[in-house]
């Protein structure tokens, strides 16, 4: 599955913001800690925030911090966020369409596929990929 910088970037800073729960972290820090481009970072952590999965502070000392619980958090709602309507088999997504759709057995296979695929994403918080054992 190919998901783009922008996902990968906020499941990262994500994973960082939940492990130093409580702690305000700057666009910088997650940057340096991820080593990954804090203008790049900036954009990705706006959008969170306008999606009120993180809280921000503005200020010398402002940063960065989860607006819920980790474990409210899930990596399907990132994916949705950031991979819009586009989806892993082309055929299948809102955006490419399949002008044969209604005689390919294929698709269905693909629509299911994925569909399975989000339901795991859904189960699947951001507290679970930072535990040493993933359920």
């Amino acid at each position: 599955m190919k998901t783009s910088r922008k996902t990968d970037y906020a499941v990262h800073a994500l994973m960082i913001l939940a492990r130093n729960k409580g702690q305000e972290l700057s666009v910088k820090e997650l940057a340096d800690l991820e080593n990954v481009s804090s203008s790049y970072l900036a954009k990705v952590m706006q959008k969170l925030s306008a999606a009120g999965i993180v809280s921000s502070a503005e200020g010398k000392r402002g940063g960065y911090t989860l607006a819920n619980n980790a474990d409210n958090i899930n990596l399907a709602q990132i994916m949705e966020l950031f991979e819009a309507k586009d989806n892993v088999f082309e055929c299948v997504d809102d955006i490419h369409g399949c002008s044969i759709k209604d005689r390919c057995k294929i698709h269905r296979v693909f629509g299911r596929a994925y569909q399975k695929m989000l339901a795991e994403l859904e189960q699947t918080t951001i507290k679970d990929i930072i535990d040493p054992e993933i359920k």
